[in-house]
């Protein structure tokens, strides 16, 4: 009897070994779980939403320059890209759009999202959300710059950081030149002196706290 319930135990932790071997192959090829689990719980969740996503800076200038050589044009990139891949894997269809893109002249999607970060500022942290302000501003952009705040926070741990929201932000240039019925906003998403690791070491944690925050939006429609 004895030996029985050995052999039964060691069977038990062979299984319990496979199954944790088989979930570590799992997470490294997919790079996210999460998102895996995600697609296969609700595939096409977001069948025929259409999204602009402007990857800051791209294809015009580096943006901001830290003092190693990161620039901010690379860390956007890197980041939109990765948003653009979980939406579409989530069924919608995705404009990766650069800063000045002739597109957005009269644009129109479901919503539109500038990505960026801040400066190199050493051990600042935090990330900001804003939308345009005056004529261009209504209830559904205020709502996009909510769910974007409240998502992006709880999945990336940066604190929002309100009291640096630049004019250049709530008067960024997209806003004058999508067609006004576009949900739009722009978003900071850390700076690349305390944020740094996040930013560049953990690209997908950044853009599925944007995801997340796109689908709160379009969820609450």
């Amino acid at each position: 009897m004895f030996v029985k319930r050995v052999r039964n135990l060691e069977r038990f932790f062979l299984i319990l070994g496979l199954a944790a071997a088989i979930l570590a192959v799992a997470m490294w090829w997919n790079g996210n779980l999460r998102e895996a689990l995600e697609q296969v719980v609700h595939p096409g969740a977001l069948h025929g939403i259409h999204v602009g996503v402007v990857s800051g800076h791209w294809g015009s200038d580096s943006g901001a320059t830290c003092p190693d050589g990161l620039e901010e044009v690379d860390v956007n990139h890197a980041v939109a890209l990765e948003v653009q891949k979980k939406l579409e894997a989530l069924g919608a269809k995705v404009d990766l759009l650069q800063e000045f893109s002739p597109k957005l002249q009269g644009y129109r999607a479901d919503l539109l999202i500038s990505i960026h970060a801040d400066t190199c500022i050493p051990d600042r942290h935090g990330f900001k959300v804003a939308a345009a302000q005056g004529s261009a501003e209504s209830l559904e952009t205020r709502r996009l710059v909510a769910c974007l705040v409240s998502r992006y926070r709880d999945a990336t741990g940066i604190p929002f950081d309100s009291n640096t929201i630049t004019y250049d932000m709530t008067q960024y240039h997209a806003f004058r030149e999508i067609d006004p019925h576009t949900p739009a906003a722009i978003i900071e998403t850390g700076f690349m002196g305390g944020d740094r690791e996040i930013l560049t070491k953990h690209p997908d944690v950044v853009a599925g706290g944007i995801v997340s925050g796109i689908r709160c939006f379009l969820e609450r429609r």
